[in-house]
């Protein structure tokens, strides 16, 4: 297959889904496909360097596209909407040169480029979140979040019209998409477990990692903070986030955002790290965050306040603690994550053990048989 990834994204923000999309591609790639990324980006493309997907510009493998913005307003997204000639109509023209078998698309919000992807080939979307609840949840924020909400709800059923196939990350995701007439497949977020360090879990100082980043409330940042109070012994080191707009103790320590190099040292010292807290607060029960990819590839004890859709399905070692999906229900759980805590240094965790669960070929097999079975199931409905 000749597979186009049109990938929208920030790429100073995103470390973590860079380095998935970079594992998707060696993974699509052994499996003798031909792959190309489109990149869509308002960030200077000088940051490509810093990021996992250098070794695919080097091998001519990405074409990557700035979008213009005059303050806030979207510039290229605004000439889209009115038919005039801007970036997006550029990457349609390079997707057209690859001519692709089919396109993958990162989920993002609805825009006249995604319909015409749509009706000239065979498009699958990647969910990634309920994105209902989540930007109505984001739009008590601020204006901006309020108008990109208010923008959703009238364009979704243009998205989800134009494609010809949907790849959700869980199965609560899959669910709330609520599709009956498009292919649907559960995929769980992946990465490649070898590009990562085989960390022992050995640490002198008790202390649990977590990496989220600020604006999303879901994070659960707060109840972190009132975790941490409960645990004077315990150091909480927070990566992505500088500051947060409540009284934090002494035993939490504030890293602001790192990149992928910076934040490998935290984890190589974590006792145990810490999984997204807050779900319940845009009504998801079940999650597979990349940052939790990260912390099992680096054969780290996890703590997991949520259901992870890998676990679901091969159930839950030993090294996991699973707790309640609540505010109340994590902070009454303090003891059990200091005893935890206390028992990590007992677990030998290796990449064997992990592999299973998070590493990415197994999990990018069936995608690539689903995407087979998407242009199958399109070619009999012509």
């Amino acid at each position: 297959m000749k597979i186009a990834y049109v990938l929208p994204i920030d790429i100073v923000r995103y470390h973590g889904i860079l380095n998935k999309v970079s594992s998707q591609i060696s993974a699509w790639e052994k499996n003798k496909n031909t792959v190309k990324v489109f990149l869509v980006t308002s960030r200077d493309l000088s940051e490509l360097d810093s990021t996992a997907l250098p070794s695919i510009n080097d091998k001519k493998k990405i074409a990557a596209f700035k979008s213009k913005k005059l303050g806030l307003l979207p510039i290229d997204l605004l000439k889209d909407w009115i038919g005039l000639s801007s970036m997006f109509s550029e990457v349609l023209e390079a997707i057209a040169e690859f001519s692709p078998d089919i396109v993958y698309a990162r989920s993002a919000l609805y825009q006249p480029f995604y319909g015409k992807l749509g009706s000239k080939y065979k498009l699958v979307l990647e969910l990634n979140t309920d994105m209902a609840s989540e930007y109505k949840l984001q739009s008590k924020q601020s204006i901006k979040y309020f108008l990109r909400y208010i923008y959703f709800l009238f364009t979704k059923e243009k998205l989800f019209k134009g494609v010809s196939g949907l790849a959700a990350v869980t199965f609560g995701i899959a669910k709330a998409t609520n599709i009956k007439d498009k292919e649907l497949g559960v995929f769980p977020n992946s990465i490649d477990i070898f590009q990562y360090p085989d960390y022992p879990n050995k640490s002198i100082n008790r202390n649990i990692v977590f990496i989220g980043s600020p604006d999303m409330p879901w994070q659960g940042f707060d109840i972190l903070i009132k975790l941490a109070e409960r645990l004077p012994a315990i150091t909480f080191n927070l990566i992505g986030v500088s500051k947060i707009n409540i009284e934090v103790p002494s035993n939490v320590i504030f890293h602001g955002f790192m990149k992928n190099d910076e934040y490998l040292s935290l984890l190589y010292s974590a006792t145990a790290c810490i999984g997204t807290l807050a779900l319940f607060r845009k009504n998801m029960e079940e999650a597979c965050p990349l940052k939790v990819r990260e912390y099992v590839a680096c054969c780290k004890p996890v703590i997991l306040p949520y259901k992870d859709t890998a676990f679901e399905s091969l159930g839950y070692p030993d090294w996991v603690l699973q707790l309640p999906n609540s505010e109340k229900g994590i902070l009454s759980s303090s003891g059990k994550v200091e005893a935890f805590v206390d028992k990590c240094n007992a677990f030998n965790i290796n990449k064997e053990d992990v592999k299973k669960y998070v590493h990415v070929d197994d999990i990018e097999g069936r995608r690539l048989r689903f995407f087979e079975k998407v242009m199958n199931s399109a070619a009999d409905s012509n």
